[in-house]
């Protein structure tokens, strides 16, 4: 993984992790979690639940859920839009947010800097220090 600040770690565990999340807020405009399982012995990201100004979405390697209901892609729809290419599935948020992962184990996110200092999770703080 690489932090916002820039550090570079590995991290091989396969519980739930918060990736990222909007925090010391009083509103809560995204949070991402992701889970990891193993796939010929190599942890691979099974799922992404994402959570963006209130709206739930969900995806694994073959459905996106948005608050619990299937939806084919492209969607777009309250502000987020999802998409799918032959590399990767791309979600824009109206808020800022750009995420996409390739379906197996590469995940990129993009915050506009207003989420300097208020983010939290295995992509850190945002505060422009690599610790």
């Amino acid at each position: 993984f690489k932090t916002f600040d820039g550090d570079i770690f590995y991290y091989p565990g396969l519980c739930n992790y918060v990736f990222a999340s909007h925090c010391n807020t009083a509103y809560e405009e995204f949070n991402i979690q992701i889970r990891r399982t193993l796939v010929e012995n190599i942890p691979t990201i099974h799922r992404i639940a994402i959570k963006l100004e209130g709206v739930a979405v969900e995806l694994t390697k073959d459905v996106v859920l948005i608050n619990s209901n299937r939806v084919q892609l492209p969607y777009s729809q309250a502000g987020i839009t999802i998409e799918r290419s032959s590399i990767y599935v791309k979600v824009v948020s109206k808020a800022d947010i750009v995420f996409m992962w390739n379906q197996r184990d590469s995940i990129l996110l993009e915050l506009h800097e207003k989420y300097a200092n208020q983010t939290c999770g295995l992509c850190g703080d945002y505060n422009g220090l690599q610790s």
